[in-house]
């Protein structure tokens, strides 16, 4: 995904591009702004003077290009109305972002190049790291982050495009989380972890399932009984789903289990999957699944970590997420919420 810089009717304006097509241009950064204040799509556009059919068909066009949504729908309750998903508020915080510093650059008054973000970031989707990025921002710093799953944050670190890679990739031979990676992502002795928590991983079921074990999950998958809602390739999520897998399939292919190609890009995205009957069942955290008001069955409990680059600690970004992920905000944050815990309690 590129960021550019368009002239249009005589004036500048920022655009992101995917493959060549725009998909984010000013026009839909006000109405995905407008819907996630008003929580409506129609009041979006009557604010905008925007035809409501055009309202949707420029965001499914961005949600077909993209293979994701960006907006989802609740019916009923204080909670109903339209808002952006996580990843249609990633994609509305880059533009934003990007969008501020061409209005700078384009000004008489910019001098020189862009300034650098004072922290550049690559992660999975994690809810408590949602969080901590707004503390950030918060404190007035300039932060950019892609939810692009464990696997390319790790690549991405490699290419030195960010300065952290916050990742939960599972190896299978050592039983470790994310350090034998480093080595296959060229990352030996570039790195260090400077901080991180536990995440509990749970099959989450649909209402007309009832719950089993993992064992039972994982055979039931394998012999076409349930539906699956799988992960993104490169998530740590899908790793580690394929490894239960593995161990169970005796040799069968369980690229042929039910639902294996439906993939989504979030934890969330997969709760939704699964409480709207889409899937019968999930491998997602405790904390979408009980959002969603799902039944669920622990499997596991992993490592999150935040890995930088040694060369970039000594960033102004880099300081002030350190201090947050060894502060007691934090800690009471992660002892707070379903499905987390610090570190040293594991």
């Amino acid at each position: 995904m590129n960021n550019l810089i368009d002239q249009v009717e005589g004036e500048v304006q920022a655009v992101l591009k995917f493959k060549g097509e725009i998909i984010l241009d000013s026009e839909l950064a006000d109405l995905l702004r407008l819907v996630d204040e008003t929580g409506s799509l129609l009041s979006a556009c009557r604010l905008l003077g925007m035809p409501y059919s055009r309202a949707w068909e420029r965001i499914s066009r961005v949600e077909r290009k993209l293979g994701v949504r960006v907006v989802h729908s609740r019916r009923g309750g204080r909670g109903g109305g339209m808002r952006l998903t996580e990843y249609g508020r990633m994609l509305l915080d880059k533009y934003s972002r990007y969008e501020r510093k061409v209005r700078v650059a384009v000004s008489p008054r910019a001098v020189g190049k862009l300034a650098e973000p004072d922290l550049t970031l690559a992660h999975s989707h994690d809810p408590i790291l949602t969080v901590l990025l707004e503390r950030l921002r918060s404190e007035g710093l300039d932060v950019e982050d892609a939810c692009v799953g464990s696997g390319m944050a790790l690549a991405s670190l490699s290419l030195g495009e960010v300065d952290v890679a916050a990742s939960h990739l599972y190896d299978p031979e050592t039983g470790e989380y994310n350090v034998p990676y480093l080595h296959r992502y060229w990352l030996d002795g570039r790195t260090s972890v400077i901080g991180g928590y536990m995440r509990e991983l749970v099959f989450a079921f649909s209402p007309d399932v009832e719950p089993m074990d993992v064992e039972e999950t994982v055979k039931a998958l394998l012999d076409g009984k349930l539906r699956l809602v799988n992960r993104n390739v490169g998530s740590g999520t899908r790793v580690y789903l394929d490894h239960l897998l593995s161990e169970f399939s005796g040799g069968r292919s369980f690229e042929k289990i039910r639902g294996y190609g439906y993939q989504v890009n979030t934890h969330d995205d997969a709760a939704r999957a699964v409480a709207a009957g889409r899937a019968d069942v999930g491998l997602m955290l405790r904390a979408s699944a009980e959002y969603y008001g799902l039944k669920c069955t622990h499997v596991a409990w992993e490592r999150f970590e935040y890995i930088a680059l040694n060369d970039r600690l000594g960033k102004k970004g880099m300081s002030s997420l350190k201090d947050i992920l060894e502060s007691d905000w934090l800690r009471g944050l992660l002892e707070n919420t379903s499905g987390f815990k610090p570190l040293e309690a594991s």
